[in-house]
């Protein structure tokens, strides 16, 4: 059995055929008639010669691969020898003809078609020579018939041999074209199924972006839609209170700005906008009140205390106005008209604010769920199940964590750390 891992296995397969009809000629000529040893010293020197020749070709195996430049140098040293044994051993007579037919099958799998029906014509051409001057023996046919037997059975043999190597390698370049053709096949459908899965993910980039859009907008836009009716009411409003409704409209009109800067990249990215990267200085409690007021939220229901200097904290300030927009509608939704507790404290370079309701709260195997994309545990109506989510990618976004707890006493806690300047 050849191994798998030689590459010229089957090549010394072939020359080690070679050797062994090169000793089966000597064991014949030595146990063989008188008649095949009338030059015995000649006949030594050649299969000495023919042994040798065996040798090298079983030392470089590469010289027997099909269509190299020492094809024809081999094909040629094997009819030298073959037809030099002949006329040695008999000719006419000698049983070594039959390695004239192993010579032209030799051939067949080395040289072309033609190359190798050339090949057999000049054998039978040059076994009818032998034959013509050596005769020993008792040959059952003629020398010029027996010659002209075998020059014929050669073409026969060549035309056999090399039809069916011919056969064999266009089938096999027609295996390798199918299995060419297959490979394109399947890599042109692969191709089109990975467009397919990046025009969908695409699609769904973009949808996403769009939900994201609609549901940041919503609160602001409510709350400027109040303040607007608030404003233009034909009821007497007192100055002070006034000012503050137009400088928390203002407000409310830079966050929008804001963010409509922040998500004008959806269209080019296709994918949602969570940080805008503008990081600036500002009071942490004053944009609590702000995005209470978004939601319409304010005291005595919304509590905030501070832990530290939180008056001037440089961080993205857009990005943690929507997280504290969402949280605390969120918390006034399902707080049930309770107080809402916002508590904030600086850790050195760490900003830590929690958001507590008392609400219904979320059961403890159900607080991972709460940051899911579209999932609402609840049955309150008017949300999209994209708020929390939202405040997970803007955390994540700002290099912070989010965490949910139950409250003992009811409701529901959620508080994030971010690092902050």
């Amino acid at each position: 059995m050849v191994p798998a891992g030689d590459t010229y296995g089957l090549a010394r397969v072939v020359v080690a055929v070679r050797a062994a009809v090169v000793l089966s000629v000597v064991l014949l000529s030595a146990t063989g008639p008188d008649w095949m040893r009338r030059n015995p010293v000649v006949l030594t020197i050649v299969l000495a010669a023919a042994l040798v020749y065996a040798a090298v070709l079983m030392a470089h195996p590469r010289y027997e691969v099909r269509r190299t430049r020492f094809a024809w140098l081999v094909a040629a040293l094997d009819a030298t020898f073959t037809l030099t044994l002949i006329a040695l051993t008999g000719g006419a007579s000698s049983p070594v003809v039959a390695v004239l037919a192993l010579v032209v099958i030799a051939s067949a799998a080395r040289l072309t078609f033609l190359e190798c029906l050339s090949l057999a014509i000049l054998l039978g051409l040059g076994y009818l020579a032998v034959v013509s001057f050596v005769t020993a023996g008792g040959a059952a046919l003629a020398p010029l018939t027996l010659g002209l037997w075998w020059a014929l059975y050669m073409v026969f043999i060549a035309v056999l041999s090399g039809g069916l190597a011919v056969l064999i390698e266009r089938e096999h370049r027609s295996r390798v074209d199918a299995l060419v053709e297959a490979e394109a096949e399947h890599a042109a459908a692969a191709e089109e199924r990975d467009l397919r899965a990046r025009l969908l993910r695409s699609y769904e980039a973009q949808q996403e972006g769009l939900q994201v859009l609609l549901h940041e907008f919503r609160t602001p836009v409510a709350s400027l839609d109040a303040l607007a009716g608030a404003l233009t009411d034909t009821t007497p409003m007192p100055d002070a209170d006034r000012d503050a409704a137009i400088r928390l409209a203002g407000r409310h009109a830079r966050h929008l700005t804001d963010m409509l800067d922040a998500l004008s990249d959806v269209n080019l990215s296709r994918q949602p906008a969570f940080s805008s990267g503008r990081v600036r200085r500002v009071d942490v409690a004053e944009l609590v009140s702000e995005a209470g007021h978004a939601v319409d939220l304010g005291p005595p229901r919304l509590r905030v205390s501070t832990t530290g200097d939180v008056s001037a904290v440089s961080i993205d300030a857009q990005g943690l106005r929507r997280v504290l927009t969402n949280l605390l509608e969120n918390a006034a939704r399902h707080g049930r008209d309770r107080p809402i507790d916002v508590e904030c404290e600086r850790l050195d370079d760490r900003l830590r604010v929690s958001v507590s309701d008392r609400g219904p709260g979320v059961p403890q195997a159900a607080l991972g769920e709460l940051t899911g994309k579209f999932v609402s545990l609840s049955d309150r109506r008017g949300t999209a199940g994209l708020g929390l989510w939202i405040v997970q990618q803007i955390i994540d976004a700002l290099g912070g964590t989010l965490h949910f707890t139950a409250r003992a006493e009811g409701g529901l806690t959620a508080s994030f750390t971010v690092p902050v300047g």
